[in-house]
């Protein structure tokens, strides 16, 4: 049949006749393909066509009907803090010229950026300002508002989205975005938020100080309790041995025993230098030999109260005076010590104690920068022609090679 129709164009003398056997053609066909099974359409005026493409219109009128008639506003206030610390600013590590220390400030700033988005900051601002009847108030549309009786993550993730953190990595600033339905709460919420930010910062310098100069002030506790034990013991050693330092006692027997060792070969050399031209029983030599016995008496005595076993010896009791002499001096070293740390802690204490400086205060919001109607209209419309242009692109794609 196919060869038949091209023979009767490839024939006809006349244009007319010409268009005739080629709408005859087309007929042909249209029925052989129809016999088949196979549709003959044209893809694109089957497909692309103002009867599918209205759907994006209509859904884009929605969209912009929402933002522009029923959607609620909503404020936002901004502030920016800034955590200051009394410490110096870390420098860079002296044999590592290119990589510098951690910046205390920007720890300071990522710990408050938390807490702000943190439950305990949620629960606070619930409790203070009543943050979950506001953001599920009645009053606001259905899409904006919270849920009036939400979970508590959804309560916090709703929180998150309406209070925006922007950490400046370069200077440290933190600045705080709020979101409320109307320009009052909004300018609470900021100002009720930096309050608690404050109070949260001083809270966390002061346990720090607080448990470095407790834990500082019981080491004083205990030096001083040491001490006093060593110099209560030390005082009744003394008063059991009636000495006060039995040291120069043994220092001053010694010398005693020194002088008497000294007198007693004097003496001895004396006798040998009578006895030489008298007799033994001269007065002279008597007496000479008399005061020797008695200084070896003497000497025999003084040396018994230095090593005498029946008794503790003079040499013990000075060993453990000098024990618990050395006991109070190394006592009172610690308690020295401890004095000087407990200063030094104070000092260090304040050093470390964290301030927020508000670098931009709060202030009641003019207009309201949310939602933004045209930009998310504009936004929906170039999406759903973007999606609708690669839906008809595939649909003809299929059915080209299905009509092939």
């Amino acid at each position: 049949m196919m060869d038949f129709v091209r023979t009767a164009v490839s024939r006809s003398p006349v244009p007319f006749e010409w268009l005739h056997q080629r709408r005859v053609l087309k007929k042909t066909r249209a029925d052989a393909m129809g016999a088949l099974g196979v549709p003959m359409r044209d893809v694109r005026s089957s497909v692309m066509t103002f009867s599918t493409y209205r759907w994006v219109l209509v859904a884009v009128a929605l969209v912009a009907a929402y933002y522009f008639f029923l959607a609620s506003n909503r404020y936002v206030t901004e502030s920016q803090v800034y955590v200051r610390s009394m410490m110096p600013t870390a420098q860079v590590m002296p044999n590592l010229p290119m990589l510098p220390s951690a910046n205390p400030q920007m720890q300071d700033a990522l710990l408050l950026r938390e807490y702000i988005h943190s439950k305990d900051m949620l629960v606070h601002l619930d409790t203070v300002l009543g943050l979950n009847d506001h953001f599920s108030g009645r009053d606001w549309d259905i899409f904006s508002r919270m849920d009036s009786a939400p979970t508590r993550e959804g309560f916090l993730s709703y929180y998150r989205d309406r209070v925006e953190l922007i950490l400046n990595p370069d200077s440290g600033i933190l600045t705080i975005r709020v979101q409320g339905f109307t320009p009052d709460y909004s300018l609470a919420l900021s100002q009720e938020i930096n309050k608690e930010a404050e109070a949260f910062i001083n809270r966390v310098g002061q346990s720090i100080a607080a448990e470095e100069i407790g834990f500082i002030e019981g080491e004083l506790d205990r030096a001083r309790g040491n001490l006093a034990d060593v110099r209560r013991r030390l005082l009744a050693f003394q008063n059991e041995n009636q000495l006060l330092d039995p040291g120069v006692t043994t220092a001053a027997r010694q010398m005693a025993i020194n002088e008497l060792e000294a007198e007693l070969v004097r003496l001895s050399a004396d006798e040998k230098s009578l006895a030489s031209y008298l007799n033994e029983d001269a007065p002279q030599i008597v007496t000479l030999r008399d005061r020797i016995a008695a200084t070896q008496a003497q000497l025999g005595v003084e040396r018994a109260k230095l090593t005498s076993e029946e008794a503790q010896s003079l040499n013990d009791v000075a060993a453990d005076f000098q024990e618990l002499k050395m006991e109070l001096e190394f006592a009172s070293d610690i308690y020295q010590t401890a004095l000087i740390s407990i200063e030094k802690a104070r000092v260090d204490a304040y050093r470390k104690l964290k301030h927020l400086v508000v670098v931009q205060s709060p202030a009641l919001p003019d207009e309201a920068l949310y939602p933004r109607g045209l930009y998310n209209t504009a936004t929906v419309f170039v999406v759903l022609s973007l999606v609708y242009g690669i839906a008809v692109m595939l649909i003809a794609t299929i059915r080209e090679h299905r009509d092939v």
